[in-house]
Order: structure tokens, then C-alpha cells, then sequence
């Protein structure tokens, strides 16, 4: 700044002396100088102090950024993981209801089958049980059948003769 003041006041000087004794361009020259110099001087330190703390606040916001930037960047990568994580408990619960599912199936299955089973079971002893009583009456008609039969045959063939004759027969037989 002082070798600006100086190259100022030299070429006020050379242009002075050009203008002879009078000197006004000088005097208006020289205020303008130490009216440009009280501003420089005056505006030098709070532009460079503005002009600082700007410097400072934006160094700041881009510190803050990347911060900001670094901690999101980790929420995303945390919000991955879970995600992945979800996905993977989630198919696993799947995997594990799908089996359990079908363990349930198999077991109604195996449970159909033995009632199935049972009930076969008792239908047959049911048929059994209603044939020999089947077969218990029809042994009892045939007899009962069988004996009619006989009685008509005896009372058809036997006449009193007959009867002498058999009765005989027996009483010999128990004599004997």
C-alpha cells in the first residue's frame, strides 16, 4: 500500500510541475489518495475479516457436509444391512412355515389313515359279527327246518305197526 501512496504522490508530482504553480489537480489528486487510502485502510479490516469468517463459515459447511454426507452414507449402509437382514429372517420364517406346514399335512394324513384304518377295522368286525349271527340263524332255520321236515317224514311214514316195532327196538337195545 505504501508503494502505491508513493507511486501516487510522484505522479501528482510530475503532473504538478506540468501545471505550474497553481497545483489544484495536486491538492484534488493528493485528498483523493488519502480519501482512497482512509477507505482502504478502514474497509481492509472488516473485508478481510469478512471476508475471513466467510472463508471459515464455508470451510465449515463443507466440513459439516461431508460429515453429514459420511453419517448418511453409514445410515444407508446400516439401512442395507437391516434390509438384508429382514429379507433373510423373512425367508427363513417363510422356509420354516412352509415346512412346518407340510410336517402338519403329512401328520393330518397319517391321522386320516389310521382312522381310515380303524374304521375299516370296525366295519369288518361288524360284517363279521352280523354273518355269524347270519349263519347262527340260518343254522337255527335249517334245524328247525330240518326238524318239521323229519317230524311230517315220521308221521307220514310211521303208522301203528311201525310203532310197536321201534318202540321194541329200543327197550331190547336198553335191555341189553
Amino acid at each position: 500500500m505504501r508503494k502505491a501512496l508513493l507511486l501516487t504522490v510522484l505522479f501528482s508530482t510530475a503532473a504538478f510541475a506540468s501545471e505550474g504553480a497553481g497545483g489544484e489537480l495536486f491538492w484534488k489528486t493528493v485528498n483523493s489518495l488519502i480519501l482512497l487510502a482512509i477507505i482502504v485502510i478502514i474497509a481492509k479490516k472488516y473485508v478481510v475479516k469478512y471476508f475471513s469468517n466467510r472463508q471459515n463459515t464455508i470451510q465449515s459447511m463443507i466440513e459439516e457436509a461431508k460429515k453429514a454426507k459420511e453419517e448418511s452414507e453409514k445410515a444407508l449402509a446400516d439401512a442395507r444391512k437391516q434390509l438384508e437382514d429382514a429379507e433373510t429372517k423373512f425367508k427363513e420364517t417363510i422356509k420354516i412355515a412352509e415346512e412346518t406346514a407340510k410336517k402338519e399335512r403329512e401328520a393330518a394324513l397319517n391321522e386320516a389313515k389310521e382312522i381310515a384304518e380303524r374304521i375299516k377295522a370296525q366295519a369288518k368286525e361288524a360284517v363279521e359279527i352280523e354273518v355269524k349271527k347270519g349263519e347262527a340263524k340260518l343254522k337255527e332255520y335249517a334245524v328247525r327246518k330240518a326238524l318239521e321236515a323229519s317230524e311230517q317224514i315220521i308221521k307220514e311214514k310211521i303208522n301203528p305197526q311201525t310203532n310197536k316195532a321201534v318202540i321194541k327196538n329200543v327197550i331190547k337195545q336198553l335191555e341189553a
